[in-house]
């Protein structure tokens, strides 16, 4: 069986594996669909080591074999692959902290024994049956194959203790910032306004419900925001671009005592102004992935519409053309998410 791996700076190779088979407490999926991920694009222009077992980590299939000891999924179900569940057994989960599971954590990054030889850039997948969930009636193949970014997102506004009517900001409209944006929303969030430099993205933020897009290079951010949302500013800034000086400008644009979430993942060093986040008592979250829980959550969000993911969907790409597909998420803005179907 094929299946592709991110190898190298720009490199993109088709390897052969064994089929995968259905040990016990496992199972074997047939992938349908798979996102390529902001992580998967900076390890394509990068090169930086990347595991293979992440290589492909939003996907979703139908289910075609199970291993013995399996009861929470059956044959010819729809899933789609979560973090593992948390252990009970490692120092976090003994401290009553079972949300930061050593384990758990461990399979996010593709490491400890959840690890899998290759990611969902494959057209079948063998795995710890403990990772999948069902897929919910009513939610398509294309949305489904988006419901991990979507967790991200809902995991990441879930983290800030967002109130009902607070403003916000969302810095960069890639799809972790549009799905940001419409998780604020379904939290209770006021008012909502996008930065993003592109104007592709920032239709899409539009369309999608921003009360306010702002074009940081043809526009004053900070006269935009004071105009829209008063002198007193947001009560939360997402920080989504993952680029290192939208760190500090999310502390420059927050009000006092309001909180900047660090959502995007930046491979660089920030510079930050200490006493800017000092003098207004900025409160600093981050969040990377989620919790097992929040993907019922976000399915909820999917099914009535309060998040809505295919019109992010730009494109759909194969394992053989995979290289280009890379290329257009780096040249093109307009390119939002492209999924790759491993059966083309």
């Amino acid at each position: 069986m094929e299946a592709a791996l991110i190898t190298g700076q720009h490199q993109v190779e088709i390897r052969e594996f064994p089929e995968p088979e259905a040990i016990d407490g496992h199972a074997v999926v047939e992938v349908t669909l798979c996102g390529i991920c902001g992580t998967d694009l900076e390890a394509w222009v990068t090169g930086d080591p990347y595991s293979p077992s992440i290589c492909g980590h939003e996907w979703t299939g139908t289910v075609s074999a199970l291993g013995k000891g399996v009861s929470h999924i059956k044959e010819g179900d729809r899933v789609g692959i979560g973090i593992a569940p948390p252990c009970g057994g490692c120092p976090h989960c003994h401290a009553g902290d079972a949300a930061h599971c050593d384990t758990a954590f461990m399979s996010v990054l593709g490491m400890g024994p959840y690890a899998t030889p290759h990611g969902g850039f494959a057209p079948r997948i063998g795995l710890n049956a403990a990772r999948l969930y069902t897929v919910r009636d009513g939610i398509s193949d294309k949305a489904a194959a988006m419901l991990e970014p979507a967790t991200v997102a809902v995991h990441g506004v879930r983290r800030t203790g967002l109130h009902m009517g607070d403003a916000c900001i969302v810095l960069g409209a890639g799809p972790i910032g549009l799905l940001t944006m419409q998780a604020a929303f379904a939290n209770g969030a006021g008012a909502v306004a996008v930065v993003e430099p592109h104007e592709a993205r920032r239709s899409q933020a539009a369309a999608l419900g921003a009360s306010l897009v702002i074009d940081p290079k043809n526009e004053e951010v900070a006269e935009r925001v004071t105009a829209f949302f008063g002198p007193v500013g947001p009560d939360v800034v997402f920080e989504c671009a993952g680029i290192p000086t939208t760190i500090q400008q999310g502390a420059e644009l927050v009000r006092r005592g309001g909180t900047v979430s660090l959502i995007g993942l930046s491979s660089h060093d920030a510079t930050i102004s200490p006493a800017t986040w000092l003098a207004n008592e900025v409160q600093l979250v981050s969040s990377l992935a989620y919790t097992s829980d929040e993907f019922d959550v976000t399915m909820a969000l999917m099914q009535d519409a309060r998040i809505r993911v295919e019109t992010l969907h730009t494109s759909t790409s194969n394992l053989a053309d995979m290289g280009n597909a890379f290329e257009r998420l780096r040249e093109s803005p307009d390119e939002i998410k492209i999924l790759v179907d491993p059966r083309a």
